[in-house]
């Protein structure tokens, strides 16, 4: 979501290898099957939750600063838990609902589409929480040829990856465009081409070739797509319907641990960063300026008026339902009551009101 993956062959984003994914992420889900990394749900002892087993979306970038910050100043212990244990995402993991079904994991973040895929297939995964509230889609462009709403798409030549097209396809839909309107070419997760004026724009995050861009001295334009119509959450929390009903206590603590990180997060983002870049992602090698500009670019995503008054994490009804109908319109149809259980988030906030605060 951050920076990419030097990968044997070349680099690929977190977009595309979500995309690439999807379709055995929900054979996984429902098989049960893959490698475990984790013997389960930790030990308990007297009323202690006992091992909070995490499943992240993605490698130890800054995408988890949230939960890093958790982590290092105590918050999973203080709600309950003798120790968290983080399980690393990236392009060689085993999905995350397929940890939820299959035992490996308790607690973990995945995205709409993919949960809307396995319920789709028989399973019966809610989210229960989501760190953006926009989609960090986004279409990409120069400053000296900028591209900044929907109608200036037209005639030009836009970098696509295969995985997004759904999502193109249905953001040209709502704003009255189709694909013929324009030039659409394969795009590789790198902005090379448009700094060579080969494209006039390409399809990716916010937090992640405009960071770049950047970083390299040049100067991009963002038209996001939650700006024109298209409205959907992202980095979601998820669990089962099972466990909402038989693990309740177990995911509002999680849950609350993690509000407490983002809160700490948003107030001081370095630290974050820090953390990613320092600890949690040290192999990695990732540089913090470019940890710290993504982490301001998620928390953007993350703190809005709605989140501000409703707490981190809240997804408020009409969000819910605007997220249907744009799912809808990519091909993954499902209906509120099959996707979203806020209903955790809501007890929290009214347990623990002071969390609502941010600095």
């Amino acid at each position: 979501m951050t920076d990419q993956l030097n990968l044997p062959g070349g680099t690929m984003s977190r977009r595309g290898l979500l995309g690439l994914g999807l379709s055995t992420t929900v054979g996984l889900a429902l098989a049960g099957c893959g490698a475990s990394t984790s013997s389960g749900s930790g030990s308990r002892k007297g009323d202690d939750l006992g091992q909070l087993v995490y499943a992240f979306s993605w490698v130890y970038d800054v995408t988890q600063a949230g939960p890093y910050m958790a982590d290092t100043k105590g918050y999973y212990k203080k709600v309950g838990f003798s120790s968290v244990k983080f399980i690393p995402g990236g392009p060689s993991a085993v999905s995350v609902l397929t940890q939820l079904a299959n035992g490996t994991a308790q607690f973990g973040v995945s995205s709409p589409t993919e949960i809307v895929a396995a319920n789709k297939n028989g399973a019966s995964f809610r989210v229960i929480g989501a760190m953006y509230q926009e989609t960090p889609a986004c279409i990409v462009s120069l400053q000296s040829r900028p591209i900044k709403k929907p109608a200036d798409l037209k005639g030009k030549t836009i970098a696509v990856a295969d995985a997004d097209k759904p999502a193109m396809e249905a953001f040209l839909a709502v704003n009255g465009l189709k694909s013929s309107d324009m030039k659409i070419v394969p795009f590789q997760y790198d902005p090379a081409p448009l700094v060579a004026g080969q494209v006039d724009g390409i399809m990716d995050y916010s937090t992640n070739s405009p960071i770049s861009l950047k970083n390299a001295g040049h100067d991009p334009a963002v038209m996001m797509f939650g700006d024109f119509k298209y409205t959907t959450i992202t980095q979601t929390y998820v669990a089962s319907t099972d466990q909402i009903s038989e693990n309740r206590a177990m995911l509002k603590a999680a849950l609350r641990a993690d509000i407490m990180g983002w809160r700490a997060n948003i107030a001081d983002p370095r630290e974050g960063a820090s953390l990613a870049v320092n600890k949690y992602g040290k192999s990695l090698k990732y540089s913090l300026e470019n940890q710290l500009a993504c982490n301001k670019a998620e928390i953007a995503l993350i703190r809005t008026a709605d989140t501000e008054k409703n707490g981190i994490l809240t997804v408020t009804e009409a969000l819910q339902k605007e997220t249907v109908e744009t799912l809808g319109l990519t091909g993954a149809r499902t209906t509120v009551g099959e996707l979203f259980d806020m209903s955790l988030l809501a007890e929290i906030y009214e347990e623990h009101p002071e969390l609502k605060a941010l600095s």
